[in-house]
């Protein structure tokens, strides 16, 4: 795997006491940077993020993440918008992804750091190269309906909509489809069908364009996806190891349960550039979640604490 380069000049600091704060952040994101302001308290978060999704005709969507934050059970809400991240099992790493999916087409990603005092926790943002040959071969794992003689009410619909990005009757799964899974349901003859399709681009609020992004449903059902950012790890020199050394990639990845087949993806084509960056107390990042992956290394247990929030819209 070739180096992707790193990039701390994509990083526009920003100072919160500014009073053209909301227009500089428009700014940046349109220009593509990841913003960063420090010393900022919870409260302060909410307030400029709230503003920024305003901006940009967000400010429902953020309150509709906001809102369901915890209706799968895996987060649960800190403060107005912010919500936690994902648990993890000691030594797991978080690959990079956009969050979400191409039917949920999340625009903007938030991450405020309450503290971070481990030996590791650095967060990685990958810059996906929109020129790049893999998007031919990605795909997504996608979450259909599969619907017996039921015919759903509209609370139903929407309410399938809100928990699994479902939309009815244009997820209902068709004969071409790729099946992987079948989940039943708590209603009787409805089933949930994970199926593998093609990826799309979608369009960018933020840039006014159409867009690829490397979201969650295509990063996370890709085995080659963990083992690029285990090799991207080690050789940056990040990756934290258990005593004995003798973990296995999947013991390393937390969404190593989700993967289901392989893309052949190379990060060095994919991504146009890197920023590592261990988030500090009071650090409020803000990016543009269709242009810019998340990740986050690992840390060896009992090394210290790390409180991270993020809020999407």
């Amino acid at each position: 795997m070739s180096i992707i380069p790193e990039k701390q000049n994509k990083i526009t600091v920003l100072g919160k006491n500014n009073t053209d704060l909301t227009n500089l952040i428009k700014e940046a994101l349109i220009d593509d940077q990841i913003i960063l302001i420090q010393n900022v308290s919870s409260n302060e978060a909410d307030t400029i993020l709230e503003k920024t999704a305003t901006v940009f005709n967000l400010k429902t969507s953020l309150e509709t993440q906001a809102g369901f934050a915890s209706i799968q059970g895996h987060r649960e809400n800190i403060g107005h918008y912010f919500m936690s991240v994902n648990s993890r099992s000691n030594f797991e790493f978080i690959p990079p992804h956009s969050e979400g999916s191409q039917s949920g087409n999340t625009q903007l990603a938030s991450f405020y750091c309450y503290e971070n005092t481990t030996d590791g926790g650095e967060s990685i943002l990958m810059n996906v190269n929109q020129n790049s040959k893999a998007w031919e071969t990605l795909k997504e794992v996608k979450l259909k309906v599969k619907l017996g003689n039921i015919e759903l009410t509209p609370e139903q619909i929407s309410m399938a909509k809100m928990m699994f990005h479902i939309n009815i009757p244009e997820d209902i799964v068709k004969d071409e489809d790729r099946i992987l899974k079948v989940h039943d349901t708590e209603l009787e003859g409805v089933q949930l069908v994970e199926v593998l399709q093609t990826l799309e681009k979608n369009h960018s609020v933020i840039l006014n364009t159409q867009l690829f992004s490397y979201w969650d449903s295509v990063a996370s059902s890709d085995f080659d996806s963990a083992s690029e950012f285990y090799s991207l790890l080690k050789k940056a020199e990040l990756l934290k190891n258990s005593e004995s050394n003798l973990m296995t990639l999947e013991q390393f990845d937390n969404a190593s349960n989700r993967r289901v087949w392989n893309s052949g993806v190379q990060y060095a084509e994919l991504f146009n550039c890197k920023v590592t960056r261990k988030l500090q107390k009071g650090d409020l990042i803000i990016q543009n979640n269709q242009t810019w992956t998340h990740a986050t290394n690992n840390w060896t247990p009992n090394s210290g604490k790390r409180k991270v929030a993020a809020a999407f819209a």
